[in-house]
C-alpha cells in the first residue's frame, strides 16, 4: 500500500478539515521513521515501507480514533455558567428600567441590554471561530491602535462622564476607551512575551566584557509600562491597577514555563513590582486626601456627610438586607446604586436579598474556578497565557467590585464583568469570553502541542 493512499484513507475520517494536513504530515513522519528502522534491519525499501504502514494499523480505525481526539470542543460548562451569570445581568437591567433612571428618549435599559447582547453574540461568533495564534502576529498593530484610540479620546473628546472622556460615535453611543483598551493591551502583551528569549544581541563594553541583551524583553517592559501610563492618562486608575496585576501574573507563567533561571527571574519581576509599590505608597503618604479616601472607604463614619456617605448607605442596606426580598432600609442612595454601573451587587442585595446575591457570588466563584481549570488544560503556551490573562481581568475585577460593594475595599470604579458594565464593557466581555472559548476549542487540534497523543493513538 502506498503511503499517499494510506494517509488519504486516514484523513478522510477526520471531520475537521483544517487539521488534516498537519495530522497527515505527522503520520508521514512516523511512517518514515519506522521505514528507516526496517531498512537498518536489512529489509528492502519497498518491504520496509509496507511493514511501516502495516504497523500503523487499519487506516479507517486510526482515522476515526484521531477524529475523536483532534476535534474542536465547545466548553459547555463555562457557557452554562455564563448563561447563569447573564440572568443577573437582566436582573440589573430590570432594576434600572423600573427605576426610570434612563434619559428621556434613551429607551428602557432592558431593551438596551438585549441589543448589546445580540451585538456581542454576533461579534463573539467571529472571535470564536478565529485562530487566536494568528491574532498574536498582529500584536504590534493591536497595541498601536489601542494607544492611538486612547490618545485621540483624551485630546479630542468633548464628551465626559464624571470627568472621564468617552469616545462619542455619531451621537449614537459612547465608548469607554479604558474598557476597550484593557483586553487589547493584554493580547498585545502576550504577543510580545512570545518572542522574549528567542533573539538576543551581543554588546561589547569597552571591548572587555560582552553582554547579551534581549531586545524583545526590553520592548515588552517599556510598552507594558507605557500602556499603564496611558490608562492613567484617561484617567482610569482601576483599569491600570487590574491590568498591571494581570501583566505580572502572565509574565510569571511565561517565566515558569519557558525560563532556565526561574527563581532569579521571578525575584527580579516581583522585586521590581515591590519597589514600584513602595513608590506608590510614598506618593499616597505625600497626598493626604488619598489616604483620607482609603480611610473613608473602610470607615465611612469618619466622613458621614462627605466621601463616606455612599459607604454608610451601603452599610444600611447590608445590615437590613433580607434573606429574600427587599431590604428593610433601602437607603437614601438607592437610586444612585441602581444607576451606577459599579454598584450592581449592592443593588441586587437591596432588591432581592442575600439568597440572590449569594447565588451571584457562587456563580462568579464557579466561573473563576472553571477559567483556572481551563488554563491548566491548555498546553500551548500562547493560549495558556491568553486564558490566564483574560481570567485575571474577570477574577480581579469581580473580587474588587464585590469587596467594594461590601465596604471591604477602596471606593473606586471597579466593574462587575457582564453584570454591571455599560454597553461597551458588556460587548468587550462577550468578546473576551468568545476568545477563551476559542482557545479551549482548539486545545486538542494543535499538533505542535499534541504529538504525544498521535504517538499513543498509533
Amino acid at each position: 500500500m502506498q503511503i499517499k493512499d494510506f494517509l488519504e484513507s486516514v484523513c478522510k475520517e477526520i471531520k475537521y478539515k483544517p487539521i488534516r494536513k498537519e495530522i497527515g504530515q505527522e503520520l508521514e513522519n512516523h511512517v518514515e521513521e519506522a521505514k528507516e528502522d526496517y531498512i537498518h534491519k536489512g529489509e528492502s525499501e519497498a518491504v520496509a515501507m509496507d511493514k511501516a504502514i502495516a504497523d500503523m494499523g487499519d487506516a479507517e480505525i486510526l482515522g476515526k480514533t484521531l477524529n475523536k481526539i483532534h476535534r474542536p470542543r465547545l466548553d459547555y460548562k463555562l457557557l452554562i455558567l455564563f448563561l447563569i451569570l447573564l440572568c443577573f445581568t437582566f436582573l440589573v437591567a430590570g432594576i434600572k428600567t423600573s427605576s426610570h433612571v434612563f434619559s428621556e428618549g434613551e429607551g428602557p435599559f432592558f431593551i438596551k441590554t438585549i441589543t448589546f447582547l445580540i451585538i456581542g453574540f454576533m461579534l463573539g461568533l467571529v472571535v470564536y471561530f478565529m485562530d487566536y495564534t494568528k491574532m498574536i502576529k498582529y500584536s504590534n498593530y493591536i497595541y498601536i491602535a489601542s494607544s492611538i484610540l486612547i490618545i485621540y479620546t483624551v485630546l479630542f473628546s468633548n464628551y465626559e462622564i464624571n470627568g472621564i472622556p468617552y469616545l462619542n460615535i455619531g451621537n449614537l453611543f459612547t465608548v469607554s476607551i479604558s474598557t476597550v483598551a484593557m483586553p487589547l493591551f493584554l493580547i498585545a502583551f502576550v504577543g510580545f512575551l512570545q518572542n522574549v528569549g528567542k533573539h538576543k544581541i551581543e554588546m561589547h563594553i569597552l571591548n572587555i566584557e560582552t553582554i547579551k541583551i534581549d531586545k524583545e524583553l526590553i520592548k515588552t517592559i517599556v510598552l507594558s509600562i507605557l500602556s499603564l501610563f496611558l490608562l492613567i492618562l484617561i484617567p482610569s486608575l482601576t483599569s491600570a491597577f487590574v491590568l498591571g496585576i494581570a501583566y505580572m501574573i502572565v509574565a510569571t507563567v511565561k517565566i515558569l514555563k519557558d525560563s532556565s533561571k526561574k527563581a532569579t527571574n521571578l525575584l527580579k519581576l516581583w522585586g521590581v513590582a515591590l519597589v514600584l509599590g513602595m513608590l506608590c505608597m510614598v506618593i499616597f503618604i505625600g497626598r493626604p486626601y488619598l489616604l483620607e479616601r482609603i480611610m473613608v472607604s473602610f470607615y465611612p463614619e469618619s466622613d458621614p456627610a462627605g466621601a463616606g456617605w455612599l459607604g454608610i448607605n451601603r452599610k444600611l442596606i447590608i445590615d437590613s438586607a433580607s434573606i429574600f426580598g427587599e431590604a428593610e432600609d433601602m437607603s437614601n442612595a438607592l437610586e444612585l446604586f441602581d444607576e451606577g454601573t459599579e454598584y450592581a451587587f449592592i443593588s441586587i442585595l437591596a432588591h432581592y436579598g442575600w439568597i440572590v446575591a449569594g447565588l451571584l457570588l457562587v456563580t462568579i466563584i464557579f466561573i473563576s474556578i472553571k477559567l483556572i481549570m481551563n488554563s491548566i488544560k491548555i498546553k500551548d503556551l500562547c493560549g495558556k497565557m491568553m486564558i490566564i490573562g483574560m481570567s485575571c481581568l474577570f477574577i480581579l475585577q469581580s473580587v474588587f467590585n464585590v469587596l467594594m460593594n461590601l465596604n471591604l475595599w477602596i471606593e473606586a470604579g471597579f466593574e462587575l464583568p457582564f453584570v454591571s458594565y455599560g454597553g461597551t464593557g458588556f460587548i468587550m466581555n462577550m468578546l473576551c469570553l468568545a476568545l477563551v472559548l476559542s482557545i479551549y476549542r482548539r486545545k486538542d487540534i494543535c499538533i505542535s502541542s499534541n504529538n504525544q497523543k498521535i504517538v499513543n493513538t498509533i
